[in-house]
């Protein structure tokens, strides 16, 4: 009877212990088995739906993208066209005005006042041969939407550049048969020239001049 129990308690004991060891073991591969699962979800790639989404938000932050970029290249194409004719109707006037501050009268027999295209005839000691002549005669003029300047002798030579055009010029005789010097008002307008989307961005300018070696 003693031998039986004995060999009882000795199973149970190594029962338990090898129990024991499972257990032990066990908490030991729950570890693994968590990185197992977390591998295998991570391995299966996305679904249809987080496919569609990526695609969706790719698709709004490109639009926004190119519309912003269509917008800044539209206003800085703008302010180029602006700025094109503006420095061209402004040269265009500061010549007009130095040839009229230099100019003993304005030749009314050669010139057209009042109306547009208009063009207007100088008599100026500017540029003169003070030897055989005390007085010469430049001419402001429109041809083919382009303004000119013609001194006696040279060639014309154009004022504004080729990517403009000059669609109003008018020049205004002014107190011609009064007291003071004659003076000159000059109307001018100046637009883009664009091949594509034809004129654009037009840009008006008045001045008025006195002769002063009248």
């Amino acid at each position: 009877m003693k031998s039986e129990f004995k060999f009882r308690n000795s199973t149970l004991v190594a029962y338990a212990s090898r129990t024991s060891c499972r257990s032990q073991l066990l908490r030991m591969l729950r570890p693994l088995r968590g990185l197992q699962n977390y591998s295998s979800d991570s391995n299966r790639g996305f679904t249809l739906m987080e496919l569609l989404v990526y695609a969706a938000l790719f698709v709004i932050i490109s639009m926004v993208t190119i519309s912003l970029f269509i917008q800044i290249v539209s206003v800085t194409e703008t302010s180029r066209r602006n700025r094109e004719s503006l420095d061209n109707a402004r040269r265009a006037m500061d010549v007009i005005a130095q040839e009229i501050k230099h100019a003993k009268s304005v030749y009314t027999s050669t010139s057209a006042l009042g109306s547009h295209p208009g063009q207007l005839s100088l008599e100026t000691t500017r540029d003169a041969d003070t030897v055989n002549e005390t007085s010469t005669y430049v001419d402001f003029y429109v041809d083919d939407e382009a303004l000119y300047i013609k001194r006696e002798g040279p060639a014309a030579q154009i004022i504004t550049s080729e990517k403009v055009k000059v669609t109003n010029l008018v020049f205004t005789l002014l107190n011609s048969s009064g007291t003071g010097n004659p003076t000159v008002r000059t109307e001018l307008t100046v637009v883009y020239a664009d091949p594509i989307r034809g004129p654009s961005n037009s840009v008006s300018l008045v001045s008025t001049t006195s002769l002063r070696s009248y």
